[in-house]
């Protein structure tokens, strides 16, 4: 991670989780946004964020809006959700509008901190209380993954790390992210070794590869 931007709107919030996000990514630039339409201003004239932290109910632009925006416009660039609100048909929408992840704002600073990381390595991540069913049903064989999907899965279900898949298919290492996004939702998955043993069951691995072990 070497750019995070954070969408809060309230300053001491925003502040707290800058520096911790600085301390979770000691060598990133960490940049604040107090409204979503300034985030999409901001994201508009420079594309070189990693990683994006987003406020879910703030005055202005809907957030949830600006979500379905963010993930529409960059693709490759993981939004996690951090909101007080922990419903679980909230959590699912965010998800199916394209979100890496969903922290409550609740949640103690070690979750937090875990959380970030494994969206960071390319995995989702929902909070493990809330146990909210899959944001989208797993596709069926009449609907395969891509040929780039299915090439970035053999990665995981050999327990390739982002950086080695990237290097294998000669593509960026947030490109691989983005599509283990789209792995994870069409297998219904929240991590690695789900999305590995899934796809193992579905035939889409070879069964002769063992899941990665890292749920990041």
């Amino acid at each position: 991670m070497k750019k995070i931007l954070i969408i809060e709107d309230h300053p001491i919030y925003r502040d707290g989780l800058a520096v911790l996000v600085a301390q979770l990514f000691a060598e990133a630039q960490v940049e604040q946004a107090g409204d979503a339409a300034m985030a999409l201003e901001q994201l508009a004239q420079d594309d070189t964020f990693d990683l994006v932290l987003l406020d879910l109910k703030m005055p202005g632009l809907d957030a949830s809006t600006a979500l379905a925006v963010l993930c529409r416009r960059h693709p490759a660039v993981p939004v996690v959700v951090v909101s007080a609100d922990d419903d679980a048909a909230t959590i699912r929408a965010c998800m199916d509008a394209g979100a890496s992840g969903y922290i409550p704002k609740s949640a103690r600073r070690e979750i937090l901190s875990a959380a970030l990381a494994i969206v960071a390595d390319g995995g989702l991540y929902l909070p493990p209380a809330l146990h909210p069913a899959p944001a989208t049903a797993p596709r069926t064989t009449a609907s395969p993954l891509t040929v780039r999907e299915r090439e970035v899965l053999q990665g995981v279900c050999a327990g390739e790390p982002n950086k080695t898949i990237a290097r294998r298919l000669g593509i960026s290492e947030a490109t691989v992210r983005a599509h283990l996004g789209a792995v994870f939702r069409a297998l219904g998955a929240t991590n690695r070794t789900q999305a590995a043993l899934s796809a193992q069951r579905l035939g889409l691995c070879d069964a002769t590869s063992g899941p990665s072990h890292s749920d990041a």
